[in-house]
């Protein structure tokens, strides 16, 4: 239904630009005059204005003049909202509503319109105003030249180094002796390769010379493990500090392959044998290093610098 000529005065909505950008911000300013004793909803933003979007509003105080039956209040708002249409004209109607006992009475604004400024040429516009589109088919590629960020490598860098510090400081300790029980154990598996292949070849021909070498083997690797002079020991001296007779037979069944030729069916389970000797010094080692480290405790760790080899 559409308003009294008397009411269409008191509702007053229009642009304040007569042509517009697309995306750039214009405004739109409403004003309703009205009795002080009425109660108005001006338009909701995220519907009435549409395809509008409204970003801001900036609202004024009610202002009343007059006295009486003769007062008349003013309410005024002015909407700064921004376009991406592409129509030529572009045309905006708001409505009011005005609190009744009952209801709410819808008043609209009359029909403002505004017009798009395009900044295309004229020649590209057909008729009906919409652009001419037209495909490039000669495009030279601008090469562009590459930045390296330092910035980001440098922060990248920094917070690498500090994560590495933080983990070693709380990790450290753990991951050494780790990396310690790693190369203790590369080292006995390789012992244990070069050994059991040099043992596996020994005969009645070859006895003196295997028995000779696996020897010195397997002293230079009780050295490492041990800390201690086993290659200056003589097998006497050996006997001695180890006191099981059952290595000392082994090692005098060695001897008697070395210095006198000899080979018997004891020959090989005697050169097993501190095979296996070499294996639980392994252990013993391996034992030793998985325990924490204690300041404390020098005391203990001087002791256990003379361990057995049986």
């Amino acid at each position: 239904m559409q308003p009294s000529p008397s009411r269409q005065l008191s509702l007053q909505g229009h642009f304040l630009t007569d042509s517009i950008e697309i995306g750039r911000p214009f405004q739109y300013a409403l004003t309703y005059r009205h009795s002080p004793i009425i109660d108005v909803l001006f338009p909701d933003t995220a519907r009435h204005f549409a395809p509008y979007r409204v970003k801001s509003v900036a609202v004024f105080a009610t202002q009343t003049t007059g006295v009486g039956f003769e007062a008349i209040s003013r309410d005024s708002a002015v909407y700064t909202l921004v376009s991406f249409e592409t129509d030529p004209i572009q045309l905006v109607r708001v409505p009011i509503r005005v609190i009744n006992e009952a209801d709410c009475t819808a008043q609209w604004t009359q029909t403002d319109t505004v017009f798009l400024r395009s900044k295309l040429s004229q020649a590209m516009l057909d008729s009906s105003g919409s652009v001419k589109s037209k495909l490039a088919t000669n495009t030279n590629l601008a090469t562009l030249q590459q930045q390296f960020n330092y910035l980001a490598l440098a922060l990248g860098l920094v917070s690498i180094a500090l994560v590495s510090f933080a983990m070693y400081g709380l990790f450290g300790r753990a991951i050494r002796r780790q990396w310690r029980l790693y190369q203790l154990k590369r080292r006995h598996l390789t012992f244990l390769n070069d050994y059991n292949r040099l043992t596996r070849t020994i005969n009645s021909y070859t006895a003196a010379e295997i028995a000779n070498q696996a020897v010195i083997m397997w002293k230079l690797y009780l050295e490492q493990l041990d800390k201690q002079p086993y290659t200056s020991l003589t097998t006497p001296e050996l006997a001695a500090r180890i006191d099981d007779e059952r290595i000392t037979n082994a090692l005098r069944e060695a001897d008697l392959m070395i210095y006198g030729g000899a080979y018997s069916p004891d020959s090989l389970p005697a050169l097993r044998l501190l095979g296996e000797v070499a294996t639980n010094a392994y252990h013993r080692s391996r034992a030793r290093m998985q325990v924490p480290e204690n300041p404390d405790s020098s005391t203990i760790s001087q002791s256990a610098e003379t361990p057995s080899i049986s």
